[in-house]
């Protein structure tokens, strides 16, 4: 018989998407094996004559989306001009590569000096990001071409090209579209210190609680004013300062206002996009201001997004949800 999705002591695998399957997977009544012992990156879920396998790790375990579909949101300029295109309001970007490699396979303008180039006129602060990149890494505020040119040669190490977007200073939302529904829906926050008076921001970020994998915070954030504050300088006590990067928890961020479903105005701008780009599971990233969300603009969309924030608030149900939809597309 079905379970009531109660915790169970054997769940602690280092996988928190085979944790999620076990437990939803008790729900339905299914088998559930990891197939990579306690890691559970790799595991198999049966319901009597049918069977489905699923990734995680590198790999995305969400058979709701086609490859095709989930390519498209991986890179986040093809991704903004199918949004474009269908008439999505999206944040703007430019597109440039960080390496020379595969340029005859490309047309010029787009290449390292040219992003160079770009940053050397920019209006500054830009946000930059890696077209193809999770989880915020080498997401960035830049303030100055020289900071520019340090990243450049920091993420070309690890990715091809990047996108330049302009820095904004708004509320930032992420609803979770399943199904042509908005599922559920919650405000970012983003990671934040508070001083002491005695420790350097370097200090005050390093004792900051993290979970195993998660990319280091930058210790670099700007306080309730707005004004810079660097790794070696010492907040006053009390005072909070805002880490620059991006909102996500992996980045130390935070959820707050987590509901069932999504404001229409959030609501109406998540759906057209996860539609534009043929998602039926997708988490869009949206900016508005106030709250009657005015304004709202994508950001990005995630075609294969973690729940763990489910997890932290101990929304089982919605998590259930998803992974028994995810088996019957699977299953097919």
């Amino acid at each position: 018989m079905p379970s009531d999705g109660a915790a169970k002591p054997d769940l602690n695998f280092l996988s928190a998407h085979a944790r999620y399957a076990r437990r939803a997977a008790d729900a339905c009544g299914y088998a559930f094996r990891s197939l990579d012992g306690a890691d559970g990156y790799l595991f198999e879920v049966r319901d009597g004559a049918r069977v489905a396998v699923f990734g995680a790790g590198a790999g995305t375990p969400y058979a709701l989306n086609d490859a095709r579909a989930a390519s498209l949101a991986r890179d986040k300029a093809f991704c903004a001009e199918v949004l474009r295109q269908a008439g999505v309001p999206v944040l703007a970007g430019e597109k440039f590569f960080v390496t020379s490699r595969w340029a005859e396979m490309r047309s010029p303008g787009r290449e390292p000096g040219d992003a160079l180039a770009y940053a050397a006129r920019a209006n500054y602060p830009i946000f930059c990001k890696p077209l193809s990149a999770s989880n915020g890494l080498f997401a960035e505020v830049i303030d100055s071409a020289e900071e520019f040119g340090d990243y450049m040669a920091r993420v070309s190490r690890e990715h091809f090209a990047i996108l330049i977007q302009p820095y904004v200073c708004a509320d930032e939302y992420r609803v979770f579209v399943l199904n042509g529904r908005p599922l559920f829906s919650y405000r970012k926050t983003w990671p934040a210190v508070t001083g002491d008076g005695k420790r350097t921001l370097v200090d005050l970020v390093a004792a900051l609680p993290r979970d195993a994998g998660d990319p280091p915070l930058k210790a670099r954030g700007r306080d309730a004013e707005g004004q810079k504050v660097l790794g070696g300088d010492v907040p006053a006590e009390h005072s909070i300062v805002f880490l620059q990067g991006p909102a996500n928890r992996s980045a130390g961020g935070g959820a707050s206002d987590l509901c069932n479903g999504a404001p229409r105005a959030l609501d109406d701008i998540a759906l057209k996009a996860a539609d534009a780009l043929g998602l039926a599971l997708a988490a869009i990233d949206i900016f508005a201001s106030g709250s009657d969300f005015q304004d709202p603009t994508v950001i990005e969309v995630n075609s294969n997004p973690m729940i763990a924030t489910l997890e932290d608030n101990n929304r089982w149900p919605l998590i259930i949800e998803i992974w028994r939809a995810n088996f019957e597309a699977a299953f097919r």
